[in-house]
């Protein structure tokens, strides 16, 4: 500060540009002094804005999750107060989509972290989970930060090493779900258990948390031996690039007289769970299309999903509806891991001109009641051609 002000007492305008690049200089290494100072012991959960002073990759990564999104998104709020409005009584999907609001007992939302969403602190003071309890999370929040790593020593706080952060069992009280109905709404965790993945050592997060290009600790604040850290965006079910991670299609038509046969194979290959996963308002659409040169054009479609009813056996199409009366499953012709599904279309088309056979594919996700998507948001798609036959 005095040598700021000595160099101030210049004269003209280089007094003001040096003053002002003083200024600069001293809020820009003030983020890292307060980066550098140790959290106060609050007893609460402290705010992910806080964690991302000395944590900023890992903050940007998550300020993009779905994790981040939980709480304050507007389809969540939706369904969130129509449950609500339903039965008159907390649903408990705060429990997953504002776990510090329910932890810390903030009921009126007053805390910031609250509407932060599955905030940074909120799963690094997870100490052990408590399977099939009403909150299955047991949380300590303090100056003891949980992770996966051993050995860490930050100066901002203390660190302990905990095996939850390598297994799969701390994604288990979130993407698995049984209702009041005892109907498995959400089924991912037990769908991965009943695959080959968990004998393989192949956990949720090693899909979905993998490594990614970044510092767990912002250089300025302390120097790191590697550059990468684990994904904290968690891409899931929504991204496309996990999409096409998780499916592989072929394609394949052939003539027969005047009629043009097409067979896709589909084989989840990427997936240590059923394709898609979570709410069965989602669905994967595949749309299979016959085009030729004179201008001909037949289409059909093919949509691996879940639909479930409710006790009278009603279609269910709202997300509130699905996660309070769901009672049974009708049908699901999803795809589970290493499965590989071969679907054949038929359609007349005149052998006189080329052919080319595609097959599109859509993610589709609908939790609103008469607001579904067609066919939804494209991820892959592939073609083969069928020359003209001469005669």
């Amino acid at each position: 500060m005095s040598v700021c002000a000595v160099r101030v007492a210049s004269s003209g305008c280089r007094r003001t540009l040096l003053g002002l690049a003083c200024l600069s200089l001293l809020l820009a290494f003030g983020g890292v002094v307060n980066a550098g100072q140790r959290l106060r012991a609050t007893g609460e959960f402290t705010s992910a804005e806080e964690c991302g002073r000395c944590h900023q990759d890992i903050h940007r990564y998550w300020k993009t999750s779905m994790h981040a999104q939980s709480s304050d998104n507007p389809r969540f709020q939706q369904a969130f107060q129509k449950a609500k409005g339903d039965t008159g009584k907390d649903p408990g999907c705060l429990t997953c989509h504002a776990p510090a609001a329910v932890y810390m007992q903030d009921a009126s939302w007053q805390k910031k972290t609250s509407w932060e969403g599955v905030t940074c602190d909120f799963c690094h003071s997870v100490r052990s989970i408590r399977q099939g309890q009403g909150l299955p999370f047991v949380v300590e929040p303090g100056i003891v930060k949980t992770g996966p790593l051993k050995g860490a020593k930050p100066t901002a706080h203390d660190a302990a090493y905990s095996a939850a952060y390598t297994s799969s069992t701390i994604c288990a009280p979130c993407h698995q779900y049984t209702n009041d109905k005892k109907h498995d709404v959400l089924s991912t965790y037990a769908e991965w258990q009943a695959s080959g993945y968990p004998a393989k050592g192949t956990t949720c997060q090693t899909c979905h948390m993998r490594s990614a290009t970044g510092h767990v600790v912002d250089p300025k604040v302390a120097r790191a031996s590697t550059s990468t850290l684990n994904l904290h965006e968690m891409p899931g079910g929504h991204s496309v690039t996990e999409l096409n991670r998780a499916l592989l299609a072929q394609v394949q038509a052939e003539r027969h007289g005047e009629t043009v046969d097409i067979t896709v194979t589909v084989t989840n290959r990427g997936a240590g769970h059923k394709v898609p996963t979570g709410s069965p308002l989602r669905a994967i659409v595949m749309v299979v299309e016959a085009d030729n040169a004179a201008g001909s054009r037949q289409t059909a479609a093919r949509t691996f999903g879940r639909v479930v009813v409710d006790s009278a056996g009603q279609e269910l199409n709202d997300e509130a509806g699905v996660f309070q009366r769901a009672a049974r499953t009708v049908s699901d012709n999803r795809l589970a891991p290493g499965e590989r599904r071969t679907e054949r279309f038929s359609f007349p088309m005149p052998s006189s001109a080329p052919v080319r056979a595609l097959a599109r594919f859509y993610y589709r996700y609908a939790p609103d009641a008469g607001t579904r998507p067609d066919p939804g948001t494209p991820f892959l798609s592939v073609s083969a051609w069928l020359n003209a036959v001469s005669k």
